[in-house]
This record gives C-alpha cells, structure tokens and sequence, in this order.
C-alpha cells in the first residue's frame, strides 16, 4: 500500500500561504465555506479490487492524515490572511463554527481550527501542546436544512425528479447509453444517471491519488470521458431557480441577516454577531452555493475548496461584500450577479433576494402546494376517494334501509288496546 502524503511546508507553497495579505482596515465580518479535506471512499463498487479495508489507513469516509494537512494549512491561510482582524488569542464571541453532522467534516473543523488558533499567552493551558479545544456546532442532518440541506422537503424532491425527465436530461440519458452499460458491467454497480456516474469518478479519483493502479477497463474511460458528466453532476441540486432556492436559500437568509447583524450595529459597540463564521461542509455545498450565486464554472470541487464571504464596513453608513473562491493556491474574486468586487451590500442582497429564504417560510413551502409527486400518486389518491366515497354511500344506504323496516316494526296493537 502506499502512503500519500506531503510535507506541511509543501502544502503551505501550494496553498498560498506564504503570499497571504493582512485584512483591509474596514473589514467588519468574514464568513468561510469549506470542503472537508482528504478522505478515503465512502462506499467502494462492487468489483473494486482495492474494496479490502486493508489497504487503506482508516475506514471508509473517513478523514486522511493528508486530508488533517491539508486543513491544518488552510487554518494557518486563515491566520495570515486575516491577521491584522482576527485575534491571536481565542474568544467566542469572535468565531462561531458549525459543521454538518459527519466526523470528516468535524475532523476537518477540529483540523482546521489547530492551524488558526495555535494557542498563545494566556490560551496555553499544557506546554509542549500547541493546541486547545474549540466549540463545533453541529445537527444531525436530516433536521439540518442550513448546511446539510438534508432536511426532507417534499417539494424538492419532486421538483428534483422532475428536472431528470426534462428532454434536457432525456437526451443526456440516450447520449450516455453506451457509457452507462459500460460502466455497470465492469464496475458491477448500476450506473444509469449523473449522480451513480459521479460515485464512481470519485471513487476512482481517490484511488489515482492514493497511487492505486487502475483496471484497464478504467483507464480507458478515466479520467477523459467521465470527467465533464462528473461536474455537471454537482449542477443539478441548483439546476433551476427555485431547486436553488429552496437548497440553498436558507444559508443565503443566515448569511444575509449575519451581515445586516453587523452593520446595523454601531462601530466600537459589543458586538454579539462573532466577526467571522466557519462552515465546515461538502463537495456538494461548494456546488450548491456557487451555482446559485451564478458563479459555478462546472468542475468537481476539491478538497479543502473554499467560499470566502468578506463584509466591509468603511463607515457608518456605508458597506459592501467581497466574494472569493479558493480552489487551488489564493482566493479569487467571484462575480456575483453584477457585482464583482466591492459589492454594495444592498446591491448584494438584492442579487441574493429571489433565492434566500429564511427557515419558516422553507418549512411552510416544502410542506405545502405539493399534492402529488406524480400521476401514479394522483390516480392511487383517486381511486382511495372514489372507494371511500362509494363504501359511505352503501353504508349509508344500508342504515336508511334499516331504519324503514325499524319504523315499520316500531308500533304493536296490543291484543287488548281497542277495548282498554
């Protein structure tokens, strides 16, 4: 087996670290989104002939020692970048951290926040340790609609099931026909859509990386004809208005009221929105994000990948965002709408209005306007109605049957009464 790995200097270079720049004077909050960092496979297919535990460091879906690095380094980008705003020293009303509910993405966090808050002054609390505990906030993902956007939405879903019998994702389908029946024989899973096709490309990816040797049935399709229907995979979540809205829009309504949190109090006034926010997340909430924001240039999010959020505050009554995307060495600016750099944060939330939503009004449009998922579904319902109605009817009439012949069985002549 081998072991992949990098010398933390190594991934310092690769990752900018070294070229980092000190925060603006007006910066005023700061949000991060990131991908968790290395892991190994969640769920390797069927024929994979590196299926056995045994050639990996630790279980499936779990975070590697480079995945560790990685975020470690990522921690320390943080503390460089923002050095001249974020304090040495740890304080919870300064950072607040959520990650969704998976020891990847907690481990990442945990990672991540080692590099970021190495313990100085009075945060040392054991020498020769240069680590202390840091809250990270989590819930479990079917109650999460914010990160995990795993929370059931009835309305989402049959939207989602929709968008695959669009002619769009038909025609897909009969373009792919040969390469799905291709890979289902030799992989021995069933491949027949963009998501199935994507668990295996990454499957493969993270075998490639770990200098795993390919079959040759999988290096005559990898990476070349899987790599373009792998990312637009990560498009479909987001593919429509309202499947973004109702997938991301609850993230953007937190994010957006975050920031109006900051700058509607005063400058040099307690503050109890924390400056800066972390989300430790997946490939698929990079995705997700970007792609409703416009700014999705269909690829497969890397490890570590990461949304930056920047609010700036130059006056009281002036303020505007910054949206940077870091995927491989430093952040760049994303364009969001028309804004691309130093956004008005009213135009800001303008461009993000039609999509954010904040978490009532989700629960009230998923649970509601949503009567059939189908025709199957409308047919079954009617044919319970046409039944019920029809079993109330007999009953009915049955009871008004036997209330004549009551009725008519109510009155006996006594054999006396003429005469009494």
């Amino acid at each position: 087996m081998f072991s992949f790995s990098l010398s933390l200097t190594t991934l310092l270079t690769l990752m900018g670290l070294t070229g980092s720049h000190g925060a603006s004077s007006d910066l005023d909050a700061v949000v991060v989104v990131f991908r968790h960092g290395d892991r190994t496979p969640i769920n390797p297919y069927p024929n994979d002939p590196y299926r056995n535990r045994s050639y990996w460091p630790v279980d499936w879906g779990m975070l590697t020692n480079l995945g560790k690095q990685r975020h470690y380094a990522l921690g320390q980008y943080f503390r460089q970048r923002y050095r001249n705003f974020l304090p040495e020293i740890y304080s919870e009303k300064d950072i607040y951290v959520h990650s969704t509910d998976v020891d990847r993405t907690l481990m990442s966090a945990a990672s991540n926040l080692a590099g970021l808050y190495p313990p100085v002054g009075s945060d040392i609390w054991r020498q020769d340790f240069a680590w202390q505990p840091i809250p990270i906030h989590t819930i479990p993902e079917k109650l999460d609609a914010l990160l995990a956007a795993k929370k059931p939405c009835r309305k989402y879903d049959s939207l989602y099931n929709k968008l695959f019998q669009s002619e769009y994702f038909v025609n897909i389908s009969h373009i792919n026909h040969d390469l799905y029946a291709y890979l289902t024989s030799y992989s021995g899973m069933i491949i027949n859509d963009l998501r199935r096709l994507d668990y295996l490309y990454n499957d493969l990816q993270i075998e490639v990386w770990n200098n795993f040797t390919l079959p040759n049935w999988a290096l005559k399709v990898f990476p070349d004809k899987l790599r373009k229907w792998a990312a637009l995979s990560f498009a479909t979540s987001t593919f429509t208005p309202e499947l973004a809205r109702l997938k991301t829009g609850p993230f953007f309504h937190n994010l957006i009221q975050h920031f109006k949190n900051r700058t509607e109090t005063p400058k040099g006034a307690q503050y109890y929105a924390p400056k800066f926010m972390m989300f430790s997340a997946h490939d698929n909430t990079i995705a997700n994000l970007l792609n409703s924001m416009g700014a999705f240039e269909y690829h497969c999010p890397p490890y570590t990948s990461t949304i930056i959020f920047e609010l700036h505050k130059p006056t009281e009554n002036s303020s505007y965002v910054n949206v940077f995307y870091k995927n491989t060495t430093e952040a760049r600016p994303i364009r969001i709408g028309n804004c691309e750099t130093n956004c008005d944060f009213k135009s800001f939330q303008h461009v993000l209005s039609p999509i954010a939503l904040s978490l009532d009004k989700w629960e009230s449009e998923c649970n509601t306007g949503i009567l059939f998922d189908n025709s199957l579904d409308f047919f079954a319902l009617a044919g319970i109605l046409f039944f019920s109605v029809c079993s109330i009817g007999c009953l009915f009439l049955f009871a008004m049957k036997r209330a004549q012949i009551a009725n008519r069985n109510l009155y006996s002549q006594l054999p006396d009464e003429e005469n009494a």
